[in-house]
């Protein structure tokens, strides 16, 4: 009779067949259990972290305490189209920029608004290029455009910070609303466009916590002694002007330039070179910046009419900071003779070395000093009368360059200045030998691939020999 006992010797034991069960039946499961997990816990929580050497793409110390200064919630509105060309890159730049702010305060939100399709909205905010952003805070608001750096936009922030900017107060106030020549009724409606508020009338008795910034422009008369005592105190409580002057003693203001030390020449500078152009010698025009302050880039062509020279003298530890900005005439000289209204021929004037000074001639001069607050006092001195007038604010760039000093002017609060963080290895040093290049360059072009060649051809051989 046959044995039918079974032989179980060759069954495989017990491990060997849970890992073929794994294999076969349970991994697929668990790599789709763990995946989902992967994938849910990173929709729940984020993490980041900055892996560059110098950590290019985390916040200074600076923006972020400008960040824990501000508390609330803080609203950021982005125009910008959803083409897939302008518009993509600005979503782009934008989202980059401000992710790194959400990194360090929860209560940013960034909202993207087309203005295609929300034409009234754009006009409403008076957005007037793709990609302007608006920051809001406590009902507040602040611009900001290209380029979306991190100085800009903290300083942004910062500006929300301290609160709203003192407005501009004109002394004469129905030059404001006069349209004729020498009006000021262009200006006015250009600083309304900017958003820049504008206060006229005399200044209050009692001063107001946050003094607004005088301007002296408009005014072919005298001032009267009460006016220049409130000028005057108002400079000395360390609030900002804009004084358009050709004589301050015609002014009344002699007393005022004596406290900033400036003098304004009696002669008006003139420019030989006008003479190929047939235009009046005293019709400036100019290129001529400063590096630093309003003007450091600036670059439209200005005009300046029947302007004088201004100087600023400097004493030891002084206090102000002198910031020419303006310069013309470096061709001509200040003239002492020269009378724009019985002027004599072009051809008949010279220069005089003992009574003339030579060119060029700053015709626009900035004064600054930091305040105990930490502001920063700003003085604005235009040798030209009717700079702002409506005769000459169109001239060339003269309401850009207006525009961007008195917003300088407004703008004296404290800001922050951020080192660039330079990259590393941006530079490869090769050597300067002609041997050597001569080696470096066909061990690129030849040798390398000529290895890689031989060596794939080698893995080859020994794979067909096995």
């Amino acid at each position: 009779m046959a044995n039918t006992t079974k032989d179980t010797s060759t069954a495989p034991p017990l491990s060997q067949r849970l890992a073929h069960w794994w294999q076969h039946q349970l991994v697929v499961p668990a790599l789709l259990i763990v995946a989902l997990g992967l994938g849910w816990l990173a929709w729940q929580f984020h993490a980041m972290a900055d892996t560059t050497h110098n950590h290019r793409n985390t916040l200074s110390a600076a923006s972020q305490q400008v960040l824990h200064d501000l508390p609330g919630q803080i609203e950021i509105i982005a125009f910008c189209s959803n083409s897939p060309f302008k518009g993509r890159y600005f979503r782009k730049s934008i989202v980059a920029l401000v992710q790194r702010y959400q990194q360090q305060h929860r209560g940013i939100h960034l909202q993207f608004i087309d203005p295609a399709t929300a034409p009234t909205l754009a006009r409403e905010w008076q957005i007037k290029k793709e990609g302007e952003m608006l920051i809001r805070y406590a009902g507040q608001q602040q611009r900001l455009y290209l380029p979306y750096t991190e100085e800009a936009f903290t300083n942004a922030l910062l500006s929300l910070q301290h609160g709203e900017r003192a407005p501009l107060q004109f002394l004469v106030a129905h030059a404001l609303h006069d349209t004729h020549g020498t009006g000021l009724s262009q200006l006015a409606q250009a600083l309304q466009n900017a958003g820049i508020p504008v206060l006229t009338g005399d200044l209050p008795a009692t001063p107001a916590k946050t003094l607004p910034s005088l301007v002296l422009a408009g005014s072919d008369k005298p001032y009267s002694p009460a006016q220049i005592a409130a000028i005057r105190q108002h400079v000395q409580q360390g609030g900002n002007l804009v004084w358009l002057t050709t004589s301050p003693q015609a002014q009344g203001l002699q007393a005022l330039a004596q406290d900033l030390r400036l003098t304004i020449s009696p002669g008006i500078v003139i420019d030989p070179v006008n003479r190929q152009f047939d235009i009046p010698l005293h019709d400036l025009s100019t290129q001529r910046y400063g590096a630093r302050g309003p003007t450091q880039e600036f670059g439209l062509r200005t005009f300046f009419h029947q302007a004088h020279s201004i100087e600023h003298q400097r004493i030891p530890n002084d206090p102000w900071q002198s910031l020419p900005l303006v310069a013309a005439a470096e061709q001509g000289w200040v003239s002492t003779s020269y009378q724009p209204a019985a002027h004599p021929a072009p051809s008949a004037m010279t220069f005089n070395a003992t009574k003339d000074t030579p060119g060029p001639a700053t015709l626009m001069l900035a004064l600054e000093k930091p305040l105990a607050s930490g502001n920063k006092q700003r003085i604005l001195v235009i040798a030209s009368p009717d700079f702002f007038s409506n005769q000459q604010i169109q001239r060339g760039g003269n309401l850009a360059l207006s525009l961007q000093n008195l917003q300088w002017v407004v703008n004296n609060q404290p800001t922050v200045s951020l080192p660039v963080t330079p990259l590393r290895d941006t530079v490869i040093a090769l050597p300067t030998q002609r041997t050597w290049l001569m080696l470096l360059f066909n061990g690129f072009q030849f040798g390398l691939p000529l290895a890689l060649l031989l060596a794939g051809g080698w893995a080859w051989r020994r794979k067909q020999r096995a």
